[in-house]
């Protein structure tokens, strides 16, 4: 069953066969995996009304003017004291008027909205992406800057009428045409032919025609400028944006109506997302798409505390394969295809990749490839391991059919073992201890899923000590019995 926000939109856009969706950031570094939930979000809105029949675009939009800060700075590059010392100046400055500190792109915020995507495209989160700087280049939000410059006083008026509460700095920042900062920038005065822009960063005042005055509308404003511009139809927002007495929506919703020509924006409420600074940064590398997805936009509008006891109790129960939870698969499957990785697909070497992170990160332990050891064997009575290796046998003959079920698998399993008679569980214990698979797993589960090659060297390596130990293969669990009893 689809969460209440997912059914709510689908009965919204019943009748609308187009609708654009879009979320907002601003790629001055990549942060946690806290505020991934406003894109999936949006993303699994987007597919729901997809597999309604709606035709939906995606917008992921970067605020690439907004400018450079300190704080940003210092996680942009990890806390390098040399980037730091060599970037610092830039603060103050838009992302996407700055060079890329790492020399890989063609500015700061290209950077980081790659390195973004990146990430969302691992989760199957495809957005478009929209740079706002590219937008105010190319002219298109011209209109609404000369409109909101020219009746200033207008809007003001309207925005303490309407919300009371609030009271913006600017309307509009403008850029420094000396420095090429947007901060400690004003117009300082308006004219119906030029504006005049002055920088308290270099003392500069210019006086400009309209279309060589560079900059951005405040955040709502602009919020309200591309609402109207791309016609979007909904966006992902969390409580505190969207309390109604002078919240960023409801200012942005009043501004768009009134003055752009836009129309109303169905606000998509996602939780609140806490997360404990001993995960960030490791969840994402740790979780399968699916698991890290799923935490996301199962419940959207709860709130969510990542934590690390969150994140083991996820991964105890989130089935990464029929029957199998992350857990399990990390502890009990993944040493053994690290055996065989040339027999992995795709899909197989993301769920190795993520369990070894996953075993790291949360679990503390380095994943080990497994091998049954010397001693394990030459421990064990010769005909428990001349059982075990009939009954590896009959699984890797069993394995080889094709388009084998794990239903007619275990079936078939059960007819092999019950032939083992009274054996039967000090056979299992000794299968058990020799493949790794002492506690966790039913047996026909782990067997259904070791990789072939797996079971046949583990055979192999079995005749070997077997004929070692002068003893013939058995084919039957009778003979097992009775030579069990005769030794």
């Amino acid at each position: 069953m689809k969460a209440p926000l997912y059914l709510g939109a689908l009965a919204h856009f019943e009748k609308q066969t187009l609708v654009t969706i879009a979320s907002g950031v601003t790629c001055a570094y990549l942060g946690d995996e806290r505020n991934l939930r406003e894109f999936l979000v949006a993303d699994e809105t987007a597919k729901t009304l997809q597999e309604a029949g709606h035709t939906v675009f995606t917008l992921l939009v970067d605020d690439s003017l907004d400018p450079l800060n300190y704080r940003q700075l210092r996680v942009a590059v990890n806390k390098d004291p040399r980037l730091m010392a060599r970037c610092e100046h830039w603060c103050g400055t838009p992302i996407a008027h700055l060079p890329d500190p790492f020399e890989c792109h063609a500015s700061f915020a290209e950077h980081y909205e790659h390195v973004l995507l990146d990430r969302l495209h691992r989760l199957d989160c495809h957005p478009t992406l929209v740079s706002t700087s590219k937008l105010y280049e190319r002219g298109l939000y011209d209109p609404y800057v000369k409109l909101v410059l020219e009746r200033r006083e207008e809007i003001l008026s309207f925005l303490a009428d309407r919300f009371p509460n609030y009271h913006p700095e600017k309307l509009f920042h403008p850029i420094c045409p000396d420095c090429g900062v947007i901060v400690d920038t004003q117009i300082a005065r308006v004219s119906a032919t030029d504006y005049q822009v002055s920088c308290e960063r270099c003392s500069a005042q210019r006086v400009l025609p309209l279309e060589q005055v560079k900059g951005k509308l405040n955040w709502k404003l602009d919020c309200a400028a591309r609402w109207a511009h791309f016609h979007i139809d909904a966006e992902p927002f969390s409580k505190a944006y969207l309390e109604p007495i002078a919240g960023s929506f409801a200012v942005a919703s009043a501004l768009s109506l009134e003055f752009f020509g836009g129309k109303p924006v169905l606000p998509l409420h996602f939780g609140t997302v806490q997360q404990d600074r001993d995960t960030s940064y490791l969840l994402a590398e740790s979780f399968p798409t699916s698991a890290l997805r799923s935490l996301f936009v199962e419940k959207p509008s709860s709130d969510l505390h990542i934590s690390r006891e969150l994140i083991l109790t996820t991964a105890s129960r989130y089935e990464v394969m029929p029957g199998l939870t992350l857990q399990d698969f990390t502890k009990q499957l993944l040493p053994v295809w690290l055996l065989t990785p040339e027999t992995l697909d795709p899909a197989q070497r993301e769920l190795v990749s993520r369990g070894m992170a996953f075993s790291r990160n949360f679990l503390d332990v380095e994943v080990k490839l497994h091998l049954p050891t010397r001693e394990r064997i030459q421990g064990e009575h010769p005909f428990v391991l001349s059982a075990v290796r009939h009954l590896i046998a009959s699984v890797v003959e069993m394995r080889e059919a094709e388009d084998l079920s794990i239903d007619v698998f275990q079936r078939t399993l059960k007819n092999v073992i019950s032939g083992l008679g009274h054996e039967k569980k000090v056979v299992l214990t000794g299968l058990r201890g020799i493949v790794g698979q002492d506690h966790g797993l039913p047996v026909s589960k782990f067997l259904y899923t070791l990789p072939v090659d797996y079971l046949r060297m583990l055979q192999y390596i079995l005749d070997l000590h077997l004929e070692s130990a002068g003893v013939l293969p058995i084919s039957g669990a009778a003979s097992f019995e009775s030579q069990l009893a005769a030794a």
